[in-house]
Parts: C-alpha cells; structure tokens; sequence
C-alpha cells in the first residue's frame, strides 16, 4: 500500500469537502440576495401604480369645482396615504451590505417588512375595493348633478351603490389571486433560505 498516495487522496477529499462547504453560505447568499431583488421590483411596482392612479385623479379635481371636487381630492388623499405608508416600510428594506447584521437577520427583517407591507396592502384593499365602484358612480353623478343633494335624491342611486359594492367585493378575491400569483411562492422560498440559515 503506498502510505503518501492515500495520504494524498486523503488531503484532496478534506480539501474538496471543506471547499464545498465554503461555498454552499455563498450560494445559498446568491439565491436569497436573487430573490429579494425580484419581490423588491414587484413591490417597487405596487407602489408605482399607486402614483399612477392617483395623478390623473388629482388633474381632475383641479380641473372641477364643487362637490365633485371635493370628492376628487379626498379620493386622491386616500390613495396618497396609502402610498406614503407602503413606501415609508418600503424604504426600510435593506439591500446593501450590512456589517452589523449576519445575513440571516437582515433577511429576517426584510421578510418582516415585506408581509407587512403585503398585510397592508390587504387592508386597504378589503376597505376600498369593495368602495371603488361606489365612489366612481358617485363622481360620475357628480358631473352631471353637480352637488350631493341632487346626488341622493336620483332615482335607483342607492340600488346602483349596493350592485357596484359587490362588483368590489369580487374584485378583492380577484386581487389576491394575483397577489398570491405574484409573491407566494417568493415569499414561500425566501422563508426557506432564512431556515436553511439557521441550521
């Protein structure tokens, strides 16, 4: 038997093994720093769409007067506070290197930080899907009545309001289908790479 070979083979098995173990942290760094890139971009987006709808309101109510108006800045308040929540926790997800924190707290806090903003986003659309339909028959309304009065006082408003109500009550199961299409399944893969950290 020749004692250096095996002792050679020996060496190179340890030194493979250990190389191994070495880059598993970076892979496994690579794939959680891939998957926080991808669920940033989407709730990038979300929050962008938020501008998006809330600027054509505004030019409106600056175009008006009256009640309708008043009806079109308070809309476009509400979708501003919304926004101003979503990217306030938005801000606070960390993408850079932070020699404070092991990679496994920062993506415990980033995960935190994202169901939060999801759970939020849950919230306002539980309140103002359902409202959605109802304030835009009201706008439309107000553009022909001019004011509130005339408003409630027209004939099958308020059977208008209730169909348009639920029409909103369906677009919030819509809404999660394609809330739980887009970040489930990234939400479900970044919850297994902090574990794998753990062990």
């Amino acid at each position: 038997m020749d004692l250096q070979q095996e002792w050679q083979n020996m060496n190179a098995e340890i030194a493979s093994q250990h190389q191994e173990q070495n880059s598993w942290p970076i892979q496994l760094d690579t794939e959680s720093h891939n998957l926080m890139q991808s669920l940033i971009f989407k709730l990038k987006w979300k929050l962008r769409w938020i501008r998006i709808i809330d600027i054509p309101i505004l030019i409106a109510a600056l175009l008006t007067k009256g009640d309708l108006q008043i009806t079109l800045i308070l809309m476009f308040l509400t979708y501003e506070i919304a926004g101003f929540l979503g990217r306030r926790d938005f801000n606070q997800i960390k993408t850079g290197v932070d020699y404070n924190s092991s990679t496994k707290q920062v993506l415990e806090k980033n995960f935190e930080i994202i169901n939060k903003i999801l759970k939020g986003e849950k919230i306002w659309g539980y309140l103002f899907l359902p409202l959605s339909g109802p304030s835009g028959l009201i706008v439309y309304k107000l553009t022909i009545d001019n004011n509130f009065g005339n408003l409630i006082n027209s004939s099958n408003f308020v059977l208008l309001l209730c169909l348009l109500t639920l029409v909103g009550l369906l677009f919030i199961f819509i809404a999660q289908k394609i809330n739980n299409g887009l970040f489930t399944k990234q939400i479900k893969d970044l919850q297994e790479k902090i574990d794998q950290l753990a062990d």
